[in-house]
């Protein structure tokens, strides 16, 4: 186990009131799409947020044939961002451009039940989506 892991999991523990659901829990203790893509990959590549604003996400995107390949991220946030991050890289992976233009930050919102004070956030993945929609060929 990581530094990272090791010091993200103890967050969890000490939390007094455990305001994560079992699903945030889950996805925050195995982010398995952190990382980056390689330029063999030739991924496309979006950013939205800032460690100003308390979230930052950077989505590395492989695709062929109008279909998402190899999802990869590397994110600044909460634990309810950074599982929502993993939940929309999972998501993403095997899905088509009109997938993707479906797609709507609300499903998260539900699954990860995200308090009211953090769904500003979530806007910032839209933000990543749409990015990446906008260097998709026609």
């Amino acid at each position: 186990m990581s530094l990272l892991q090791d010091s993200h999991l103890k967050l969890l523990d000490v939390m007094p009131e455990q305001p994560y659901n079992p699903q945030v829990r889950e996805l925050f203790t195995h982010l398995m799409h952190a990382g980056s893509l390689t330029s063999d990959h030739d991924p496309l590549h979006a950013t939205a947020g800032s460690h100003e604003q308390g979230a930052q996400a950077m989505f590395f995107v492989s695709r062929a044939a109008g279909i998402v390949g190899v999802v990869r991220y590397q994110a600044y946030g909460c634990p309810h961002f950074l599982a929502a991050c993993e939940w929309l890289a999972t998501w993403m992976e095997g899905r088509t451009s009109n997938d993707l233009s479906a797609w709507s930050w609300r499903e998260v919102e539900r699954v990860l039940e995200v308090p009211a004070n953090k769904r500003a956030r979530l806007l910032l993945l839209d933000d990543v989506i749409r990015q990446l929609q906008s260097q998709q060929p026609a």
